[in-house]
Order: C-alpha cells, then structure tokens, then sequence
C-alpha cells in the first residue's frame, strides 16, 4: 500500500447487481465412513465421506480420531465410496507372501486408495501426498455422458479383493469393469507425488444387462489358487430378481472381452434384497432380506443354504432392516479358518457372523444396540486394540460415534459425531442485539437450527464456527479460586506434562501425563514457594522447570527431586515482570527498588553435576517507565524482547545473545482513535508470532489492553549493515487495526504460529496469513465443548495455557489446552483447523419450527410428542410450544400437565391430538403509541375420521417475563380463532394479521383497529403459501408451487399486483428494504437449489430475476442478520439453511465488487489447481458464460484462491497467453488492475491488497 493512501472506498453508492454466496458450514451428514491409510502404514486414517466434502481423520493411540485435512473443491455430488488395497494381499494371504514383498513397496507410501464416483460423471482416484503443492494427489476418469438420467453412470461401484478391477455402473441397464495397473506400478507412481491406476491397454470394458441393477459387489476368490475375476450383480426385472455371475480369466486378456457369465433366478423369499455380503470363503455370498438369510455361491445358486432370520429386539416380531455391514481385520490365523462379518441393523442392533472354511455360519453373537441410527455409515476400525473392536457408525437422523466393542460387553460410545440434519427450521438472532442478562451485545450472529432425531427427540443447535477444543478431564484446584496465571510444559522424554497455577496468594504445581491415565498429581513444593504468586515458568531443553515469583526463582529437576534449588533475590529487590524462554534457558525480568527501574537478562546454567545456576553477561539496563508484562522472540544470534506498561506505550529492546548486550529502541505509543478519554490504555499481556514466506520471516507483535482492546503491531525486521546489504535486524513497530473486543481485560499469549487470547467470557485464536500480510490478521472464536453436555459452554476465564505433545509411533502432535474456568481446571485436546463447532439444546419430542423473539429474548420452539395409547399400534402426537434461553446449558424437560394444573409450573401452548403446529409469528403491534406483544401460532388439526381433510386454528398468545423471577415466562390465550384449511403463513400488517387459510386470505384485527378490511377479500392464491411478508402497500408471498407472487392492498382489499411467471416449488424468502440507492430486494429460494433475487417490487405484472444462483443444495429457510463483511458495501447479511444441515451466507454485490469478483473468479475457473473438474475448455468456457448470465459469484471457489498467497495470483496474471492460461490474455489482466483500482483505490502491490479485501470477506464469524 502506498505510504499516503489509504484503503479508499467508493464514495457514491451504485445499484446492487450481483449475488455472492459462500458455504458457511457444510452439511454434517456422513454418507461413508472408511478406514484408509492414504498417507502412509504409520497414520491409521479414517475418511469420513459427506455430500461434497472429504474428512481425513487420524485414529490416536488413545482411541480419539483427530482432524488431519479435508477436501471440498468437488464440482459433483458424491454418490459412492470404496476402498482400494495397493499393497496388501488377502488375510489368508499375507502369512504365505510374507517374504514377496513388491518391487517398490515402501512403509513411508500410502497403502490404500480412495475410489469415489460422482453425479458429475466422473470415477475419483485419490491419496495424500506431501509431495507438489496439494496434500491430495487424484486421478480423473470421464464416464460416459450421451446417457439419460435413469441410465448414468456411479449409482454402484465395486472393488476386487486383490485390486486388480473397479466397476461400475448405472442404476439400470448398464455397467463398466476398469482394470488396474499391478500394485508396484502403483506406488512407483506414488513415490513421485503421481497417479494413473487405470491400465492403458483394454483398461475397461463395457456391459449391458437387462433390467434395475440392485446390487454389485465382486466376489473373494475360492483359494489362494484361484485366478478368477469374479463380479456379481443382482439385477430386478418385472417382478423377478436375479444373480449374475461375470468371471474373467486373470491370466487372459480376451476373456475381458467375453466373461462366462451365470445367471439365476432368486427365489421368492430372496426377491428384492436389502444387503449382499460378499464371504471370503468359497466365493460365496450373503443375501439378506428383512425375513431371510441365505447363503449362495457361484456354482450352486439354484440350492442356496438358508438361515433363520435375526431378531435382536425381543419386544419385536419383527427382524428390522438390516442396513450395513462390515469387515472386521483379523490376524492371519483366525482369517485361515473362519471370515467374521458384522451386522448392523437401522436401529444399532449388531451381531457378529463366524463363517467357517466351508462357507456355512458357524456362530451367531449379539453384541448389543449403538443406540443410534445407522443407515448411511458403518464400519470396522483396526486400532491394534487386542481387547476389542471399534466400530465407526453413522445415520441420517441423529448423532454417529465411535464405538469400543469390549469382549462380552454392550458397546461404548467414546466419540460423538454430531449431526443436526435434518433441519426443518432455523432461526437468526442478529448481532447488536442485547444478550438476555447481559451489559454487552452479541458482536456476532447466532444461527440457531432444529432438527429431528430417528429416536423421536430432536434438538435446537446453535451452529458456531471456529476452533474446538474438547474437554477430556476436568477437575477442581481446592483452594485456588482466583487463577491469576497458568502454564504447561511437556517432557517428551517422560511422557509427562506439569502445570503450574498461580493466584495472588499461592501456587499450585500439578503432574499428568497425556492420556490422564493416572489422573491429576499435585506435587509437594517448597513451602515458602506455595505462598507466593508465580510470574512466569518454562523448561528448559535440559528438562529443568524453572519458576519466577517476586521473591525468588525457582529450579525443578523433575527426574531427580534432590537436586532442586531456588535462588533468591535480593530483598530490597522486586521482580515486577518476567518470562522464561526454556528453549533459549533465558530468563527476562524487570525490577522495582530504591534505584528505580531496571531490566535484566539472566541465562540458564545447568553444571555437570545437575546443579543449575543463573549467569548475567550485562548489568541491569535502566528502565524510565515500569513495565507490567514482557513479550520475547529469539531470532538465533539476536532477540527482541518488548516492554508493555501502564500508560500505552511498548519499549523495544536488541538483545545480542552471544554476548548479552541490550540496545534499546525508540518507544512506540499505541494509537486508538474514536475511544472515550478514560479508556485505559495499559498494557495487559503481550504476544509474538511469527510466519514464513518466500524465505523470509514475518513477525507481529500483540498487545492485550485492560480495556478490552487488542492492538497490532508488525514488526520490521529488514536493515543493513554497514556496507548496506540486507540483514534481519529490529527496524521499528507499525500498528495496524485494532479491535475492540470487551470490557476486561485480555491475556495473549503465544503458541506455534498462533496467538490465544481470553477476554471476559470468550476465548480467541488469532492468526496470519500465509503470506504474512499485515492487514490480514483473523481472529477466530475457541469453542470449548463437552461430550456428555452439549449444551455446555464455560464462562469466567481466568487462566490457560498450551502444550503439544508428540506421539512417537504415528508422530502425531496433539495440543492440549489447560484453563481455568467456571471454578475447574478443564483440560482439552485443541483442533488444529477451524470448523463448525454445535451446540445443542435437546428438545423431548422432534421439532418442527423455531423463531426468535426479540422482546423475550428467547427462542420459541415448537414440538411434538408422540404418545402410545393402550390400543395396540395406535401412535398420537401432540404438539407443544416452549420457550428456550438461547445461552440456557440445560436440555428442555418436557411439561407435565399435573403440575401445571397444580401451578407448580407455567402454562405453555399445545395443540390438541394430531393438530401440528405450522407457523409462529413473533407480533409488536401499536396502538395509541402504546406496544404490544404477542405470538401469534397457526396450525393444521386432523378432523377425526377423515385423514385427507385438515382445518387450521390461530392462537394468539401473550407472554411476558415473571417479575420476580425475570428467567421465566409466562403465558396467557388471549384468542383462539378457527378455520376451514389449515394456516400456512402469516404476517403482520399495522395492527392486524393477514393469514393464509389453505389458498385463501384471512385478515384478523381488533374491533378498534385503525385497519378497516373487507369481508370477502378478492386475491386468491394458486397454492399454498410457504413465506409471507408485508412491506408498504405490498404483500410478498412464496407459494408452494407457483414460485412468487405479489399483491396490492387496495381500500382493505388484497389484490394481484405481479408474479414470477415461470412456476417453481417455492421454499422462503426474505426481504431487503431500500436504503436509498437500490429498490426493495426479496431473496426466494426454490427447489431444487435456486436463489433469486427480485428488484423493481412496485411495478406491476411479470417480475424479472436478476441475479440468480443455482447452489447444490435446496434452501428451506432464509433469514437476515445483521453482521455483513466490513469489505463490502452492503449492509446486511442473509443466511439460507439446507434440510441437509449446511449454511449459506448471501452478501448483496454493487456494480463494481461484482466486476472486480467476476474477473477473480474467471481466472480461478480457468486455472486446473483451483478447479481440476473444468480443465477442457469447453467446459470453463460454459463455466464463465453462466457466470456472465446469472451475475452469481460462487465464494466457495473464490475460498480456494484465498487459501493461497498473493504471489499465487502474481505467477498466474504473469502467464497469460501461455498454455495452462491460454484464454487469460494481457488485456483481461489490465482489465483486472483498473477493477482493483475501481474498488481499492491505488496500491502498490495490487494483488496483495485484492487478497488483504478477498480474505476480509470470505473470512467467517459465527
């Protein structure tokens, strides 16, 4: 940036004319969950396979999976998911192999691959890689296209057992057999960061069969002999099933062509079957139906052998449906004489299946009930774990985990995977809104969903975005209350960790290891010492714990307890400040006495006989202020180390380590404009950290206020010498945008690469860029959950630290997080990455619609229980609403009628039986300058004896706050009006209601109502409506399936005014008022992914979309918040919610931002990197030209290009007209400078300051 300009905004406001929207928390829902060491045969990986996304996790030692990468730049949908084996044999093989180990086998190359189809039409093939510049390495196939819908390739695909084919195929009619390249070609590749698994020659072969394929799975060879091929399909044909048997000769290559195929007809009790197992024994398979079990093999299909079916409910006649099933791993003996199987059914029952050499079942074990549902992922994790399975399971509805299987034991859960689809509603609380009980606003948006539960309880999950840190172990300090400081430090070498915590009165120190195997140890200390207040601890590389307090330093041999020592100061002397840098074995202190103020540099000296020692080069250096904290950072020969004091000023001194000379440099005084006068500026806590790019280091400094502020600076670190070439030497402090962030004070300190930070109640990372920008600073919330509380959040931070902690098998690093908070120690494993973090509310019954109340400052919820009565199989729900505290840390207990007859608790709204709740409005009508407020509830009642005729019912409700107790609500009926259809929608007009009775409206006003309605109103809707909402004169409404409709009101009428004239399904939609430079906006969303916006409301007749985005996931709400990216002109921010659980964030565009966004998106669509799906021409062609038409910026690709650093795009606008940018040319490039300059102003790196503004928006607070 140039030194005289500043960031310069548009100064005149233009037409909004484009739509950005970006994934803010992708769908939860976990299709395929498949052990895979896609790394290497030491990181027992797991990928956890989604919609669109790929989770790489890695299973500890300590029976946790831990985040490691993830994958979402996929153009499809994935449909299908498998497993690859490249150099492994078959269990029975690996004994007799053992000393055939392949030509390029190699431990430190990945083992597996991942094969995945999409609905793109496309076959994946996948691992990771350190090697290039992404950490996945794929290989693309192309499907055929010239298919219809029903025929297209990727419903099913299949892997042989020795990996030397994948298939695949249509749902009907066709499929394909690709063959593969042998296992040491593979890893040849491999080893040079490669991928082509398909063979050049006759590398696939395509089929035809007539009718549904159901099911296709290759089979197991009968023998370590036997050289066959062998795919089995089961294909279903007007009413009647049948197994197709396709065998290819291994050792010849015609036969590829021409396969011996086999065909049966199934019985009828085996017709339409709901799992086939492909046994490892005698080529066989298992045929399961929700009333049989049968066992078949290629040769005898005719004359299967037949098991009763499995019943694990005893209270059921009934088997269920039996959903999944897996292949535990087994050593090489047990794998000689029996195959085992795990079964699972949807509800979590799973049984264990031995099948001896012979292929009949031999034993039949229960192992219990998940108690979760299972339909999508299932499977066998190999952890080494000799006493036990683990068991990886997940569902649509409800949460998935990761489950021990003890020998004779039920199974037990001991990781959850939270899954809040589907969602039914959602609701908004906007930021600069009054948190309930609480002096400071939300600075943030709180996006809150409901969704249901397979288990019949649902939850309200407030969808957070940021850093998890899980509590493991909490425990409380005894006497310490006030936790003034904390550290950690970890010895390797022992397997130990020790933590120190300090108030002003006394200090605690305390011994764990990383698996908390033997708990928490507090350990005897010097009893002078455990009065004292501790200032400052680290270890040093010798593995001595050194202590600073007022009074006295401290040495800890933890190895050797009798060789401890302490050093004490002189008593006219005291320390004010101080740090411990262990690694360095310096420590830095100031001092208060008669004399004044003084620094001192002190060094570590541990003797050969263990004893340690402190060593000064220099005499103290004379300080003119008295700091209250200190910030150190070694360089290797220099060091910098930093002074915060009272009165906002930082003091920056050079420290020669060699010789321990300190130089000290111009004072820099921090700057907050617009802040009131008495605002403290002292200094609370600072902080280092430091990046790497292009070969340099990039270092900034962070000081916490007692005011709540965080102000940062960056440090410049380039100088000359005397000759005048470039050094890395301490320049001078230049202070960037600080943030106010409460009224308390903040403690920062430095971990790694990253900053942590507490402030009152909340709990930040704060991190740079790659590239080491100093505007691109980004800071990130610390959710610390609980497992068994996940409505949990803790409060009052008052002490922390971080350690990590290296597993020496896989070389994981794991960073535990230890703080102090509501009164507990709480110790956490802290993610790496940031992601959506939930927290949830259990609600006893599944729910149905959510809304916010900004009077109550609450959640409304509405639910319904379902109730058996005695009549047997006769299941009634009844509706009830709730009122929830949105920061409540307790799940919702269900209202009993008892006590609410006996007034023990408070009334709440219910419907009757089989009445559901349809809409709630939040309503604050005036009247003679007077609010009111009420609910306004609509629903939709079964008449009895008629199950296809409904009628509707509003309830108008007034709730209020006890006040006495200001935490409860109260409510009162204050009308109840019927009517002939069911309510759909409603929406305030003044003081009246209009109402959406079936396709009809209805208004509702009080007899002294200042709006005079008509009778009979005119407008008639063509469908149900689903959203609607009144502006000015003008009723906006969303119809089921006649898309947007707009009405007029008219002398108390409601008349047509205009429509969208294409229908579609409509969903929602949200408004947007004009603010004086655009018109009204109205977003609607619509099946099948769609978001168009409406402009030009008031002009009557047909209504035009412009723009429009076509998203991969239906949206079934939008709502409106308040926290827009400070990089763009809008000013308000709007949210869609997919049933399937993800969250769209929807940011309006001017003419320019959509100018400037369009020519960066163009050249990401164009660049094979960011988008390796349009890398033919044709299709980034079509790309860019539905861009152009739809006006619609896609963030999630803009997301890729900002994960990189600006000399990415440097290197990209230099290769114009060259190969891989052949269509980017030299013109589009100074087209895309003057955009730059359009929206920015003048810089004088361009591409910087385009990724500074591309990061700023893209960047996520939730």
């Amino acid at each position: 940036m140039s030194e005289n300009n500043s960031v310069a905004r548009m100064t005149h406001l233009t037409r909004l004319q484009g739509l950005l929207t970006q994934p803010l928390i992708p769908s939860p829902v976990i299709n395929w969950i498949l052990p895979a060491r896609l790394r290497d045969t030491d990181h027992n990986d797991v990928a956890f396979i989604g919609e669109r996304r790929i989770q790489i996790k890695e299973a500890l030692p300590s029976g946790h999976l831990q985040d490691v990468v993830e994958k979402s730049d996929f153009e499809g949908a994935l449909i299908g998911a498998k497993v690859i084996n490249v150099s492994t044999e078959l269990p029975w093989e690996s004994q007799a192999q053992s000393g055939l180990a392949p030509p390029y086998y190699n431990d430190n190359l990945p083992p597996q691959l991942l094969f995945l189809a999409t609905d793109s039409d496309e076959l994946l093939f996948m691992y990771c890689s350190e090697l290039g510049d992404g950490r996945f390495v794929s290989y693309s196939r192309p499907l055929p296209r010239d298919v219809n819908i029903a025929d297209k390739y990727g419903k099913h695909i299949a892997v042989d057992p020795k990996s030397r084919a994948v298939a695949v195929s249509a749902s009907r009619n066709f499929f394909g057999v690709l063959w593969l390249k042998y296992p040491g070609e593979l890893q040849m590749q491999m080893a040079q960061g490669k991928l082509n698994p398909l063979e050049i020659f006759q590398q696939e072969n395509f089929f035809q069969v007539d009718g549904d394929i159901l099911f296709m799975e290759f089979l197991y060879p009968k023998d370590i002999n036997d050289k066959r091929t062998i795919l089995l399909l089961i294909v279903h044909r007007l009413g009647t099933t049948r197994s197709m048997v396709f065998e290819w000769d291994d050792a010849s290559t015609i036969s590829r062509v021409n396969p011996k195929i086999t065909s049966t007809c199934l019985p009828h009790q085996d017709q339409l079957p709901s799992m086939v197992i492909p046994l490892a024994k005698e080529s066989s398979y298992l045929l399961i139906t929700t009333n049989s079990m049968a066992m078949y093999t290629p040769n005898c299909s005719s004359r299967p052998m037949r098991y009763p079916p499995i019943i694990p409910d005893a209270g059921s006649s009934e088997a269920g449906l039996w959903t999944r099933w897996a292949r535990p791993s087994r050593n090489w003996i047990y794998s000689q004489r029996y195959d085992g199987i795990f079964l699972c059914q949807e509800k979590g029952w799973i049984y264990y299946l031995e099948f001896g050499n012979d292929g009949e079942l031999e034993t039949q074990t229960s192992l219990g009930q998940l108690h979760c549902d299972v339909d999508m992922a299932f499977d066998i994790l190999d952890m080494g774990h000799e006493g036990g399975d683990f068991i990886l399971a997940a569902g649509s509805q409800g949460d998935g985990g990761l489950f021990v299987q003890e020998a004779r034991d039920h199974p037990r859960c001991v990781q959850r995977f939270v899954n809040w689809a589907p969602v039914l509603d959602a609701a908004v609380i906007p930021s600069n809104t009054s948190a309930l009980f609480k002096d400071t606003p939300y600075d943030h948006d709180r996006l809150f969903v409901c969704s249901t539960s397979a288990s019949g309880n649902g939850a309200i999950t407030e969808l957070r975005y940021g850093i998890e840190a899980q509590i493991g172990v909490s425990a409380a300090l005894g006497e310490l209350s006030s936790i003034r400081g904390m550290w950690a430090v970890s010895l390797g070498t022992s397997d130990s960790i020790y933590l120190l915590a300090s108030d002003p009165l006394s200090s605690l120190l305390l011994h764990t290891t990383p698996d908390m195997r033997d708990g928490i140890t507090a350990l005897q200390n010097d009893a002078e010492l455990e009065i004292q207040q501790t200032l400052a601890m680290d270890c040093t590389p010798s593995g001595v714990i050194v202590r600073v307090t007022e009074k006295v330093v401290h040495f800890f041999f933890p190895t050797a307890f009798h060789l401890s020592s302490c050093i004490q100061h002189d008593p006219l002397v005291f320390v004010t400040a101080a740090i411990v840098d262990g690694p360095s074995s310096t420590i830095i202190m100031t001092t208060r006495s008669e004399k004044g103020n003084f620094l001192h540099l002190l060094r570590i000296v541990v003797t050969e006989e263990g004893s340690a020692s402190l060593s000064d080069h220099e005499a103290p250096y004379p300080l003119q202020k008295e700091p209250i904290c200190i910030a150190y950072q070694n360089w290797g020969d220099l060091g910098s180390i930093f002074l915060g004091t009272s009165d906002g000023t930082v003091l920056s001194f050079e420290v020669y380590n060699e010789t321990g000379g300190i130089r000290q440099h111009a004072d820099t005084c921090i700057s907050v404009a617009g802040t009131a006068q008495d605002m403290s500026k002292a200094i609370e806590s600072l902080a280092v950290i430091k990046t790497l790019s292009d070969d340099r280091i990039h270092a900034f400094l962070f000081c916490g206020l007692r005011s709540g502020m965080l102000v940062p600076f960056e440090i410049d670190t380039n100088t000359t010498n005397v000759h005048g070439d470039p050094v890395f030497g301490f320049r001078f402090l230049k202070q960037r945008a600080p943030r106010h962030l409460g009224q308390t004070s903040i403690n920062i300190k430095t971990h790694n690469k990253f900053a942590f930070f507490t402030c009152g109640d909340d709990f930040w990372r704060v991190s740079f860029a790659p590239d080491g920008n100093g505007f691109d600073y980004f800071l990130s919330r610390v959710w610390i959950t609980d497992q068994n509380a996940p409505a949990y959040f803790p409060t009052k931070f008052s002490g922390f630290d971080l350690v990590d902690v290296r597993d020496k098998s896989s070389r994981t690093i794991t960073t535990y997080m230890f703080c102090f908070a509501d009164g507990q120690l709480l110790v956490c494993s802290l993610d790496q990455e940031a992601k959506a973090v939930p927290r949830r509310i259990d609600i006893p019954g599944n729910p149905s619609k959510l809304t916010y109340s900004d009077h109550l400052r609450c959640l409304i919820v509405s639910y319904s229980v379902a109730q058996v009565r005695e009549m047997p199989l006769y299941l009634y729900r009844t509706a009830c609403v709730e009122f929830v505290d949105p920061d409540t840390q307790s799940p919702l207990v269900s209202s009993n009628m008892n006590l609410v007859t006996q007034g023990l608790l408070p009334w709440r709204p219910h419907g009757v039986t089989g009445e559901k709740i349809t809409c709630i409005l939040d309503w604050m009508p005036y009247k003679d300058g007077n609010a009111y407020h009420l609910i306004a509830i609509g629903t939709s009642i079964s008449l009895p004896h008629q199950p296809t005729t409904r009628q509707g019912r509003l309830m108008l409700i007034q709730a209020s706050r006890d006040a006495i107790d200001p935490e409860k609500i109260t409510c009162i009926d204050k009308h109840t009006q019927w009517f002939n259809d069911p309510v759909y929608a409603m929406t305030a007009y003044g003081d009246s209601l209009i109402i959406v009775s079936g396709k009809k409206f209805f208004t509702v006003s009080s007899r002294n109502s200042q709006t005079k309605w008509v009778r009979n109103i005119t407008g008639v809707l063509p469908s149900p409506a689903v959203a609607i909402t009144v502006q000015g004169g003008l009723i906006y409404v969303t119809t089921s399936r006649h898309s947007l409709l707009v009405y007029r009101i008219v002398n108390g009428d409601i008349v047509m005014h205009g429509s969208d004239p294409i229908a579609r399904d409509g969903l929602s939609h949200n408004f947007l008022k004009a603010n004086g430079f655009q018109s009204d906006l109205l977003f609607v969303s619509t099946r099948g992914g769609a978001i168009r916006m409406f402009t030009c409301l008031d002009q009557p007749g047909d209504l035009v979309p412009r723009p429009t985005a076509n998203l991969p996931v239906s949206l079934i709400k939008l709502a409106r918040g308040c926290k827009p990216p400070a990089a763009l002109t809008t000013t308000k921010t709007f949210y869609g919610f997919g049933i399937n659980g993800s969250v769209y964030r929807l940011l309006c565009l001017d003419a320019k931002e959509w100018h400037l966004l369009r020519l960066l998106l163009n050249i990401c669509l164009r660049d094979e990197a960011i988008c390796p799906s349009l890398a033919r021409r044709h299709r980034y062609l079509d790309a860019i030209s539905q861009v152009e038409n739809s006006e619609h910026i896609d963030g999630n690709i803009l997301a890729r290009l900002a994960s990189r650093d600006s000399k990415y795009l440097d290197e990209v606008l230099m290769a114009c007209n060259k190969s891989q940018f052949k269509d980017l040319t030299p013109d589009t490039v100074h087209m895309f400078f003057e955009a730059v300059q359009d929206v920015l102003g003048v810089y004088n790196n361009h591409t910087q300051a385009v990724f500074s503004w591309l990061r700023g928006m893209l960047h996520i607070e939730i």
